[in-house]
């Protein structure tokens, strides 16, 4: 009797490995099996325009591990992110191309990560974060929820959410790979007031006053430098000489700004054969024609 059981028990056994072996054609749709997900038109425009040319990668899908999760963030609709991206190819970095007359330039120093977010961080004091760079590798841009076909061609609005924040990123990345000298410190000295830059300045008229160019530039002079190189670059003549003279025209906080401009000038055209001058003529002039630029068609 045992053996007959044993002998049922084997047949029964063997069936049923039959069975599943006859059914493993049948799971080709299995969720563990790799999967390639079809490329959109905004993916191949990525490709042939960052990711090849300029070795950077766009991530504009929503990403949790790549974004911070201190913050109630959400993903940047698909319609933003392809005006952005080609805004910002066209307006931020293109005239770093025309300037050096190479790509390589971007190609090995630019963020090889930009994640694009939907909203902005909200910090504890109040403040938004328009923009933060880890590692020099990576950049994020917050706010795509505003971005449209009106402010798209707007220079104040892109130059307030998305170009200075980019240009301030990537100094920062350039003074990471080649240190600004000592000479840019030792101007403020010890004024710079680290966290408590939103408290003292409430505005660039008050931050003027003692050589700072914007509120947050008197956190410290890495992000002083920044903020006069980005705001230099994506300004016109005119609108840099008003906030420079908010406090008068011959204020020594103006004095002050302006013995930074020199020194990051210098540093430019010394360690990266960059001239600033010509860099915001060619941004400026890609500015004058945002009016008629194409900003959605992916080709």
């Amino acid at each position: 009797m045992k053996k007959y059981i044993k002998a049922v028990t084997l047949f029964v056994f063997l069936g049923l490995l039959f069975l599943a072996c006859s059914k493993e054609e049948k799971l080709a749709n299995s969720v563990f099996l790799d999967t390639t997900i079809p490329k959109n038109p905004l993916d191949i425009y990525l490709e042939n325009n960052y990711l090849q040319p300029y070795n950077i990668e766009v991530l504009y899908k929503y990403v949790d591990r790549e974004s911070n999760l201190a913050y109630r963030l959400v993903p940047a609709p698909y319609e933003s992110s392809v005006r952005l991206t080609k805004l910002m190819l066209y307006a931020a970095m293109e005239p770093y191309t025309e300037v050096t007359g190479s790509k390589q330039f971007l190609r090995d120093n630019f963020p090889k990560i930009i994640a694009y977010i939907g909203s902005v961080p909200v910090q504890p004091n109040g403040t938004i974060v328009l923009g933060t760079a880890e590692s020099g590798t990576k950049v994020n841009l917050y706010n795509l929820l505003e971005l449209n076909e009106t402010n798209g061609a707007d220079p104040v609005f892109l130059n307030l959410y998305f170009f200075k924040t980019i240009h301030h990123e990537f100094q920062h990345i350039l003074n990471q790979n080649k240190p600004y000298p000592n000479s840019f410190r030792a101007i403020s000295g010890p004024n710079y007031v680290e966290d408590e830059w939103s408290a003292k300045y409430r505005s660039s008229r008050e931050s003027v006053v003692d050589g700072f160019i914007s509120s947050y530039s008197a956190k410290s002079d890495k992000e002083d430098f920044a903020e006069v190189y980005s705001i230099y670059v994506t300004s016109t003549p005119e609108e840099f000489e008003r906030l420079i003279n908010q406090d008068g025209l011959n204020s020594s906080g103006k004095a002050l700004i302006l013995s930074k401009l020199a020194v990051i000038r210098s540093y430019m055209s010394a360690e990266w054969g960059v001239d600033i001058d010509l860099l915001r003529t060619s941004i400026l002039a890609k500015y004058s024609t945002l009016a008629v630029f194409d900003q959605t068609t992916l080709n």
